[in-house]
């Protein structure tokens, strides 16, 4: 003969029902290590847990970016100190060959060290980053310049006359100016004449080519004028390049801290308080065999209704 169930007894199976429901809720939370797995567990939360996830996906790409700037602009800066020292190196032959006692011969040997370094520059200006031109603008896809022995004023023609728009943000949003094209670097023309302005590095490179080579003693001389004011603006240029690599390296720092408070804060709202909840489930699972235990000895207990056949 079975007892009848009676309200006591139904209350006892719903607490016993949500006490078990607490303990497999825990188990899963300590073996997943999430406190919200799902909407139904925090519906507080869940709006702050998705804009904080949200958050930190355009951040890593942020970083992405910050990273792959960072690359381009160190290899800026060490492609512009070699252009620094090719010119440097070709205004120390021009000081060679102005000297009264060189034969035309000498001259044209040392012409033949200088077109080498106008190759460098060339080389310089079409330096590739990842497949990418970085020099050439927005059409990053092509070299900036060629060697082009027909162009005696400046030896070279210019392929890409795209301009530089490229920027990156930080994860304020502030922007970053991280590139300039190879015409703005090494070829500034004179806005009024169209022509190569007075720090022009291929129209230097190119006079002194010319003047060597036609043992033109004057024009040497004015080649040597136009290679210390056209090492000086490229100086300026590596300035430019060294202030965005300072500003992307403190940008990187930003994003990074940035990173780490919001992790923090989606750790808080999401992430279990295991010892919490292994305490919590210590305390459940006895309370469940204490339960079971009361409910086993009431079933077993008699009553005046046991003797009754």
């Amino acid at each position: 003969m079975f007892p009848n169930v009676n309200g006591a007894t139904e209350l006892y199976l719903a607490n016993l029902e949500r006490n078990q429901d607490r303990i497999a809720q825990v188990q899963t939370q300590i073996s997943s290590g999430r406190r919200v797995q799902n909407a139904s567990d925090d519906p507080a939360a869940v709006p702050q847990i998705l804009q904080l996830k949200a958050t930190l996906g355009l951040n890593q790409q942020i970083q992405t970016n910050l990273g792959a700037a960072s690359t381009e602009l160190s290899t800026a800066d060490s492609s512009l100190q070699n252009a620094i020292a090719a010119v440097g190196n070709a205004l120390t032959l021009a000081l060679q060959g102005a000297n009264a006692g060189m034969t035309a011969q000498q001259r044209t040997d040392i012409a033949q060290q200088v077109s080498g370094l106008q190759q460098v520059l060339v080389n310089v200006s079409n330096t590739q980053v990842n497949g990418r031109y970085i020099f050439s603008g927005d059409q990053d896809n092509q070299p900036a310049y060629q060697l082009d022995p027909t162009n005696v004023t400046e030896g070279v023609t210019r392929v890409s006359n795209a301009g530089a728009t490229r920027v990156i943000a930080d994860a304020t949003g502030t922007t970053i100016a991280v590139a300039k094209t190879a015409q703005q670097i090494f070829d500034p023309q004179d806005p009024v004449t169209n022509q190569p302005a007075a720090n022009n590095t291929f129209a230097a490179i190119q006079t002194l080519i010319t003047a060597l080579s036609t043992n033109n003693q004057a024009g040497i001389d004015q080649a040597a004028i136009g290679l210390r004011a056209a090492s000086s603006y490229l100086n300026d240029q590596l300035a430019f390049y060294g202030n965005a690599e300072n500003r992307v390296a403190s940008a990187q720092d930003l994003a990074q801290k940035f990173q780490t408070q919001e992790t923090q804060q989606l750790s808080q709202l999401q992430d279990a308080d295991v010892a919490s909840l292994a305490v919590e489930m210590n305390l459940a699972q006895v309370q469940n065999q204490a339960s079971l235990s009361v409910e086993a000895n009431v079933l077993q207990s008699k009553n005046l209704f046991s003797y009754l056949g």
